[in-house]
């Protein structure tokens, strides 16, 4: 699952049952030379790895927040 988080593209294709025949449906779904950080199956809108990993970014980045129970 990290590799697929991470878009390891050629680790996954070795983890599969079928390396051959996933790296051949991985080529055969995206332009040829992509190198993408989304799969084919949801396109680079609806990656739910990418969304995370997005939201992830933008929640670290943002300033902490108060907490409601805390004294004020």
């Amino acid at each position: 699952s990290k590799a697929r988080y991470e878009f390891r593209w050629l680790d996954q294709f070795h983890l599969s049952l079928d390396p051959d025949t996933a790296k051949a449906y991985y080529q055969a779904a995206l332009p040829e030379g992509a190198d993408t950080e989304f799969c084919a199956m949801c396109g680079p809108k609806f990656c739910s790895m990418k969304l995370n990993q997005t939201v992830k970014a933008s929640t670290l980045s943002a300033a902490p927040l108060e907490r409601a129970d805390a004294p004020a």
